[in-house]
């Protein structure tokens, strides 16, 4: 039945694509050129009064509202022109369609589809300048598909800009998400390669969202290296996303973080550690596009190069155990952890303040540190907390030895 079920909205989006037709609830993705060279990526819903869309140029990555008849479609304006509000306040998070001082629309697509290309006129009022644009369909996508849900989008309500409108379980790719999808093919700026013995990486920079992420450049295994770098694209697609959302927040908002690229470009984001079988990257920094406060995080992860995936901590020593209620650090984790803190307090000050040490078993994390070192770290706690983020306990790997699974040793 589940087949079966998958046949059919396969089948339904390939008709879109065919007809050129809009289903409800779905968005029609077209991709061309707009004037000679200016390539763009618009996207259209079907409403019950015309379409709501959007589109982006290429080079510049930012969202621009659509609305209105195919033969019409008016185009948003920035809210903030010349320092000064286009619209009063009871107008706030609505995109402005028509010039306050004219009356009238700039910026129209003027056009028709015809079965996948949509083809006319784009014009612009303030100078009178019309270009051809010429799109094709590449896909169609419903956007509650992909949305977040659960902690995830609370999470994302209460701090605007902490993330994009697609899951983080949902893979960006032509098929899923075509119109992001599209949005993240422009070419990268590259950094040095850094090496590591036989494997290495390198940094790589989005010109739009100007901050690095890294990506593998070599390792013995072609199949590993190709899935840690899919990883790796992902969460940097899903954070320069979020950042051009972000800078297209000049179409809707007033705020003092609308049009900017709410901190992103601040991100620091680096490589901690890196072997043939490991490798830990930290994301770290504190993101703003409006709302009650700033998302600081410190967020490591660490890849495992034997398996070609995320990490499971335990692989290497226990770390959580099933419980009635979900699962809970493990008695020989929290009994090791407990030790080597009070060892730590005893070297330091006995006036040293305590509360981290306290939250570490509940919001634990792990990032490995070259050249030999193993961090626990604060990560996911909430705001009011948020100056125990990132490591907390520090010491060599050969520590773990005590509690050391005999099926570390492949990765050590």
């Amino acid at each position: 039945m589940k087949t079966l079920y998958r046949y059919i909205i396969i089948l339904g989006a390939l008709t879109c694509v065919a007809s050129g037709t809009a289903v409800a609830g779905e968005r029609m993705v077209f991709k061309g050129t707009l004037g000679k060279n200016a390539e763009v990526v618009l996207e259209l819903e079907k409403k019950a009064d015309g379409y709501d869309g959007r589109y982006f140029y290429m080079r510049h990555g930012v969202d621009i509202p659509l609305h209105g008849t195919l033969a019409s479609l008016k185009e948003a304006l920035p809210r903030l022109e010349a320092g000064e509000s286009l619209a009063a306040d009871d107008n706030s998070g609505r995109p402005i369609f028509v010039d306050p001082a004219t009356g009238k629309p700039r910026g129209i697509w003027q056009g028709k589809i015809n079965g996948d290309t949509y083809q006319g006129t784009w014009h612009d009022a303030k100078t009178n300048k019309d270009l051809a644009f010429d799109l094709h369909q590449v896909g169609s996508y419903n956007p509650d598909a992909v949305k977040p849900v659960g902690v995830e989008a609370v999470t994302a309500a209460i701090t605007p800009g902490v993330g994009s409108n697609i899951a983080y379980g949902t893979a960006i790719s032509l098929k899923n998400t075509p119109y992001d999808y599209l949005k993240m093919q422009l070419p990268l700026q590259l950094g040095p390669e850094i090496l590591r013995k036989n494997v290495g990486y390198r940094m790589v920079t989005d010109p739009r969202t100007k901050f690095a992420y890294p990506r593998l450049t070599r390792h013995p295994d072609p199949q590993v290296l190709a899935s840690v770098n899919q990883i790796l694209e992902q969460r940097h697609w899903q954070m320069s996303l979020a950042a051009l959302e972000c800078k297209a927040t000049l179409y809707t908002s007033d705020g003092p973080a609308a049009g900017s690229l709410g901190d992103y470009d601040s991100e620091t984001i680096g490589v901690r550690y890196l072997s043939a079988t490991l490798m830990s990257v930290v994301e770290s920094g504190s993101t703003f596009c409006g709302g009650a406060h700033p998302n600081n995080h410190y967020d490591p992860f660490t890849l495992d190069l034997i398996q070609g995936g995320y990490l499971d901590f335990n692989r290497l020593f226990p770390v959580r155990t099933k419980s009635k209620d979900g699962s809970e650090i493990d008695p020989v984790l929290a009994n090791f952890i407990s030790r080597k803190v009070k060892a730590e307090k005893k070297r330091n000050s006995p006036d040293q303040d305590t509360d981290c040490s306290d939250v570490l078993p509940e919001y634990l994390a792990f990032e490995f540190d070259e050249p030999d070192k193993i961090s626990f770290v604060v990560s996911g706690i909430g705001h009011a907390m948020g100056v125990c983020l990132g490591p907390q306990l520090v010491m060599p790997i050969r520590a773990l030895k005590p509690i050391l699974k005999a099926g570390a040793k492949a990765y050590f």
